[in-house]
């Protein structure tokens, strides 16, 4: 293979990593979406290639952009490959049946988030019968590596090196959120290492939350389940909460080991 021929398959690998980081980006928007400047800082790339690749991504239909604020949102093509890659229903079930059963015995708001690059997914939700509903992630909303219990539960199960190292890349966009420092975080996954769970508060709201990773035969983080209620419940509740994670994770963990959870439902999102 002559050097040109390496060089324009270093660009086609390189043009589809910052594609995928710009979608990455977009999600993270949400409804709000993102211009063209948010883009290319959130991504660290120069405006003229963050422009050239929104304005292909929007010919896919991959993304759409608002005429009136020129804001870009996840486009219709994304919607309709997701439903040819939906995962199996038994891999859903498992994991609707053990949040239904978290939110059921602590009475509040049960989550099931995945690690995707530098960010952490929300796959589903359920709601508790505490008349307060502590509701801080949708399905489908995306948060960097640090934000919630659950993302705390995924990077305790990384070595330091690589948790530092994500930490340090979502540096930014932590501090925009008013999260803590690298080094607060750092203290908090391994706290959540020695106490076998992990806690995290809201940066400003008196929110708790708590999580459980769950874990491959070897090692690798899955998924992770968290609940989320008022500071002072926790408080008053956390033996029971805790109990109620550690024997609910336990139940899917079985199924997660005797299966191919990681293939059919999360795949490989614990990879960088």
């Amino acid at each position: 293979m002559d050097s040109h021929k390496k060089k324009s398959d270093t660009a086609g690998t390189q043009s589809i990593g910052r594609a995928a980081a710009v979608l990455r980006a977009v999600a993270a928007a949400g409804q709000s979406g993102y211009g063209l400047g948010e883009v290319a800082a959130n991504v660290q790339i120069e405006r003229p290639t963050a422009h050239r690749i929104l304005r292909r991504l929007v010919d896919e239909s991959l993304l759409v952009q608002d005429p009136a604020s020129r804001v870009y949102r996840l486009g219709p093509l994304l919607y309709e490959l997701g439903l040819a890659a939906q995962p199996s229903i038994p891999a859903m079930q498992w994991c609707s049946e053990a949040l239904r059963e978290l939110s059921r015995i602590t009475g509040d708001s049960a989550f099931l988030t995945v690690r995707s690059g530098r960010d952490v997914v929300c796959i589903d939700r359920q709601e508790g019968h505490f008349p307060i509903k502590v509701l801080v992630l949708g399905i489908g909303q995306r948060r960097p590596l640090g934000c919630g219990a659950g993302s705390i539960a995924l990077m305790s199960l990384m070595p330091d090196e690589q948790v530092a190292e994500l930490l340090e890349q979502n540096a930014a966009r932590l501090q925009a959120r008013d999260e803590p420092s690298v080094s607060q975080f750092m203290d908090m996954v391994q706290r959540a290492r020695e106490d076998g769970y992990s806690t995290k508060d809201a940066p400003d709201l008196p929110v708790r939350s708590l999580g459980v990773a769950l874990s491959d035969a070897y090692g690798h983080g899955i998924c992770a389940l968290s609940v989320t209620s008022l500071t002072t419940r926790v408080e008053q509740r956390l033996d029971l909460m805790v109990e109620a994670l550690r024997g609910v994770a336990k139940g899917l963990s079985a199924h997660v080991r005797g299966s191919s959870l990681r293939e059919q439902f999360l795949g490989e999102r614990h990879a960088p």
